[in-house]
């Protein structure tokens, strides 16, 4: 027996308007800030301590650690099997870009697909900026 499938990509913007699918783990990290009463403020408290940090690591050019943003995407790939006639989210992942308040420039970062590890894509981003 066989079957077709077919893969569909997906992205939308992780800011604090961010709100999860129906499909989208309850396990993830992020998408759990997006739920309950206060998910605005929990999406923006984290979307400042994200910034915070990597400000904080690229502190080279930037002693008043305020000239970099970090942006997020959420990039989804789904998975359609035919016979079954279902689609899920195969995998997630996490796309970075890096704003430079200074120059006024968008750096593309890293992907990964662990929301867990924003930590190791912003310092990973900000060895790749340092060879910029």
């Amino acid at each position: 027996m066989s079957y077709d499938f077919t893969f569909d990509i997906k992205s939308v913007r992780f800011d604090e308007n961010y709100r999860p699918a129906e499909s989208t783990r309850t396990t993830t990290n992020f998408a759990n800030l997006a739920r309950g009463e206060r998910c605005q403020e929990n999406l923006r408290n984290a979307l400042t301590m994200i910034d915070n940090r990597f400000n904080t690591l690229a502190h080279w050019d930037n002693p008043k650690a305020d000239r970099y943003a970090v942006e997020l995407e959420i990039i989804t790939g789904e998975l359609s099997v035919a016979a079954e006639g279902a689609t899920f989210p195969a995998i997630e992942m996490l796309k970075t870009t890096i704003i430079d308040r200074h120059l006024d420039k968008r750096i593309e970062g890293m992907t990964g697909n662990n929301f867990s590890s924003w930590y190791g894509l912003t310092r990973q981003g900000v060895g790749w900026l340092y060879y910029m």
